[in-house]
């Protein structure tokens, strides 16, 4: 029997049909697991194009990358982000002529997944840049190295160090004018004792008897009237103009409503959670390196701005003046400390301070209060010695720390507040700034330095503001392609919404997350 006529050719036509649907699904398969690698490849790519436009004048003065990621209207990184992405999908839907038809993109959108600012974080991811850049750029010094500087050999000696100092500053006021408050007694004292070392010298040194060794009083008359007068002059001209003299203080303001310490705390808060671990004492450390590399103070000033960057940064305070008097105080009160410890352990100089306080008094036959007005003048002696002791600082010499008879400026109670000239090693002013530094609130210490950074950028861009830029950044590019190898017009599958979408979501960052 023959076959029907046809049938072969039936049997191939319908074969070939197959065939080439089989073929079509193929390359259709194919062209997508290319757009859905293509499409992850414009998310990485359109934020790495965002990451790339970095600020370049933070980059050259702090070494810190920063992103711009919004203004005050919008967020312009994610427009950034979606003008990349169409650039790198669909030529024919973005602004750019490049890239390739083959995609056949009908919408590309690129959305904001997350954004982490500099500002935000409670000011743990501003540390976390600043460390890990002093890390990656190697100029971290070795923790052990400052220890020693100070006389420690240990981090558990460092602690117990930090807290006692802590523990001192905390309960006494480190302005100017709360140290002399302090010493209430002294400024009280002052006009009496000049009282009496004058009615002494008018009466030919008459009176009691000094105790048997001890200098007698008309002997001492030249060392009360230099005390007395180096007493009257601090408690009428203050801490700050002793020690500076004639020199005019720098008069920058930091009152800046714009400025990252003066974000409300909801925007402080955003991302507060990340990182949930506080600042350990390497990141610290590390932090304070970086302030004194990259910011000025009192013995290293800017040419232009702020003059006391470093000193606004441990205060807080809204001038430049200010600033530098609080800090100023803070370390007359540890030097305070350290030398009033030195006094009460030197028996030579204990003696001295009871044989002037007993001249005195023998006028009106009081030796009972011998030893009130001996440690009286032993407080005097280590002010004295202590302003010596800034002053010295201040024009960037060393000071040991802990002091000794051969580092012991003023060997006479004459109070002599232009002697000291330093010694050969010790601290230097900058060495006292790092301690405070350690001594500081890590959050207000990070959002202070942005302050500085504003300050200094602004300088050379005026619209700059911390607040806008940022360290990280993840975005969902989302694409929507007509088949291009199956078409079935009475599925309508190239309409909009009725083609291939393909998300994919790709994340930024400077520095390590």
């Amino acid at each position: 029997m023959k076959a029907p006529r046809g049938q072969i050719g039936v049997f191939l036509a319908l074969s070939s049909v197959l065939i080439f649907a089989l073929i079509c699904t193929c390359l259709e398969g194919a062209r997508a697991a290319c757009t859905d690698y293509l499409t992850r490849l414009a998310a990485e790519s359109s934020l790495q194009s965002v990451f790339a436009a970095y600020q370049g004048e933070v980059r050259r003065e702090y070494g810190l990358l920063l992103c711009r990621g919004r203004t005050a209207w919008w967020n312009c990184w994610k427009d950034e982000a979606q003008r990349y992405a169409e650039k790198y999908l669909a030529p024919g839907v973005g602004r750019s002529e490049s890239g390739s038809d083959r995609v056949r993109a009908m919408s590309v959108n690129a959305e904001e997944v997350e954004s982490v600012y500099i500002t935000e974080g409670q000011g743990r991811i501003f540390a976390d840049e600043v460390t890990d850049y002093m890390k990656s750029a190697g100029l971290s010094i070795l923790l052990k190295e400052v220890l020693e500087r100070l006389g420690l050999y240990s981090e558990e000696e460092g602690f117990a160090f930090l807290n006692s100092l802590r523990d001192m500053l905390s309960d006494q006021d480190s302005s100017p004018e709360g140290i002399l408050d302090n010493y209430r007694d002294l400024k009280e004292q002052a006009a009496k004792l000049q009282e009496l070392a004058a009615g002494e010298e008018g009466s030919g040194g008459s009176g009691s008897p000094a105790p048997s060794g001890e200098t007698p009083a008309a002997a001492s008359g030249d060392v009360k009237a230099d005390l007395l007068e180096q007493i009257q002059a601090i408690r009428e001209n203050g801490l700050i103009a002793v020690i500076t003299g004639s020199e005019t203080l720098s008069a920058f303001s930091w009152e800046d409503d714009s400025l990252a310490s003066r974000l409300p705390q909801s925007e402080k808060n955003r991302n507060s959670g990340y990182p949930s671990s506080s600042v350990s004492l390497l990141q610290h450390f590390l932090m304070g390196e970086f302030l004194l590399s990259r910011m000025g103070n009192y013995t290293d000033k800017r040419a232009d701005g702020a003059q006391y960057e470093i000193e606004y940064v441990l205060s807080g305070k809204n001038s430049d003046k200010a600033a530098f008097e609080t800090v100023v105080g803070e370390i007359l009160l540890i030097r305070m400390g350290f030398n009033l410890v030195y006094l009460i352990g030197d028996a030579e100089k204990q003696l001295q301070a009871e044989t002037l306080a007993a001249a005195i008094l023998s006028v009106l036959a009081l030796p009972q209060l011998t030893v009130v007005l001996k440690w009286l003048l032993l407080a005097a002696w280590a002010l004295a010695e202590s302003i010596v002791d800034v002053k010295v600082l201040l024009k960037g010499r060393k000071l040991p720390l802990f002091k000794t008879a051969a580092s012991w400026q003023l060997n006479a109670l004459s109070l002599d507040l232009s002697a000291g000239n330093g010694t050969a090693s010790g601290l230097t002013y900058e060495d006292y700034l790092r301690l405070l530094f350690y001594l500081g609130n890590a959050e207000e210490q990070s959002y202070r330095m942005m302050d500085v950074m504003e300050k200094r950028i602004r300088l050379k861009v005026p619209a700059f503001q911390m607040r806008e830029y940022m360290v990280y950044a993840a975005v969902s590019v989302t694409v929507t392609t007509a088949y291009l190898y199956i078409q079935a017009p009475a599925l309508r599958l190239t309409e909009t919404g009725k083609g291939r979408r393909y998300v994919r979501q790709a994340s930024r960052s400077y520095g390590r997350r």
